[in-house]
C-alpha cells in the first residue's frame, strides 16, 4: 500500500509539472527545446588561432594557438601557447545567445604573472563566436580587459579567433 501511494505521488508530481510547463508556453513562456542534460554543440575541447589586436587601430599584436573545454552546464576551462610561467589557468562560463541559434558568449579569467613569479594582476575575457555547419568550426571577436592587482583596468585588447573542435 505505502508503495503505491509513493507511486501516485510521483505520477502526480509528473502531471502538474507538464501541466506548468504547458501553461507557461500557453502564455507565451518559453517552450523548453531540450532536456537539461542533453549535449550542446559546443560542448568538448576546442582548439582556435587567436591574434590580439589594438581596438582603436586593429592592428596586429599577437598571435597564439588557445585551447577551450567547454563544459555540460555552461562552464569552460582554457589554456593557450603563451609562456606557462606568464599566466594561470583561465575558468568561465558560456552561454548560447537567445534566439541566435549558434551565437556563443564565453567569459574568462585568469591570473598573469611578472617574470619572477609574483602576481602582475589579473585578465577578464569576453569572446563572442559563431559556430560553423554543423559544428564543425568556429568563428568569433574578443575584448580582454587587463587588471592590476587592484583590479583596476591598465588595457583593453580586442582580437579574432578561428578554430575547430579537438575532440
Amino acid at each position: 500500500m505505502y508503495c503505491h501511494r509513493s507511486l501516485m505521488s510521483l505520477a502526480a508530481v509528473g502531471v502538474r509539472a507538464l501541466a506548468t510547463g504547458l501553461a507557461l508556453q500557453g502564455y507565451g513562456g518559453a517552450a523548453i527545446a531540450q532536456p537539461v542534460n542533453a549535449a550542446d554543440a559546443i560542448e568538448g575541447v576546442w582548439e582556435s588561432s587567436v591574434t590580439l589586436l589594438d581596438c582603436a587601430s586593429q592592428t596586429p599584436l599577437l598571435s597564439f594557438k588557445g585551447v577551450s573545454v567547454f563544459h555540460r552546464g555552461g562552464t569552460v576551462s582554457a589554456d593557450n601557447s603563451m609562456p606557462p610561467w606568464s599566466r594561470g589557468a583561465a575558468f568561465g562560463k558560456w552561454e548560447r545567445s537567445p534566439g541566435t541559434g549558434a551565437q556563443y558568449k564565453a567569459f574568462l579569467y585568469f591570473m598573469r604573472f611578472n617574470p619572477d613569479g609574483t602576481l602582475a594582476g589579473s585578465q577578464k575575457v569576453q569572446r563572442t563566436f559563431v559556430l560553423g555547419a554543423v559544428g564543425r568550426s568556429l568563428d568569433g571577436t574578443l575584448i580582454t580587459q587587463v587588471l592590476d592587482t587592484a583590479g583596476n583596468v591598465q588595457a583593453q585588447v580586442c582580437g579574432i579567433e578561428v578554430g575547430g573542435p579537438v575532440l
